[in-house]
């Protein structure tokens, strides 16, 4: 993989991106291997992950005001929003994707995904990953502890990004590799 590789996030990711950086601790739950591999990507590698309309639309319906207004912040500054450049070829690719999945969300965010040409889609949302894993012949939906693997940084590399020394992440090693 090249790093030129543009990387979306689902909506989960999304959140457990921002609870990883926000809560600083070491991740210790059945998703710890997800989470360090989101803050390790983001840190070792010089992208920027990209969200598209349908996450943003699923941010907007956090109900908790300082929870949404937290997502919000983390966007804002730190991803990638573009626009979907055509939503009729979205429309028509998210309904040929619900012929494999349940979930309008899941086949939106994958056919938004295509139409904004990234290289890859990271989730763990096993439904989404197995029954839509191969549906697109140009985005890789991917664990991002799959992905993470694929890149193969060297261990001891020194990450493309460090937190500023005033960043209570900067005192910590769990996401060091």
């Amino acid at each position: 993989m090249s790093s030129h590789d543009s990387v979306g996030l689902d909506s989960q990711c999304l959140t457990y991106m921002i609870d990883a950086m926000q809560r600083i601790v070491k991740p210790e739950d059945s998703l710890a291997d997800e989470r360090i591999s989101l803050v390790r990507v983001f840190l070792y590698t010089s992208k920027t992950f990209f969200v598209s309309e349908s996450v943003l639309e699923e941010v907007a319906k956090i109900r908790v005001k300082d929870r949404r207004a937290l997502h919000d912040s983390y966007v804002s500054v730190l991803f990638i929003e573009p626009p979907v450049s055509n939503r009729d070829r979205v429309e028509r690719r998210a309904g040929e994707l619900f012929a494999l999945h349940p979930h309008d969300r899941d086949c939106r965010i994958l056919a938004e995904a295509e139409d904004l040409e990234l290289k890859v889609l990271l989730s763990y949302d096993k439904d989404f990953l197995s029954r839509l894993g191969c549906a697109s012949d140009s985005v890789r939906l991917l664990r991002p502890s799959v992905y993470w693997r694929s890149l193969r940084i060297p261990r001891g590399k020194r990450p493309s990004f460090i937190p500023h020394r005033t960043n209570a992440l900067s005192k910590q090693n769990w996401w060091k590799w």
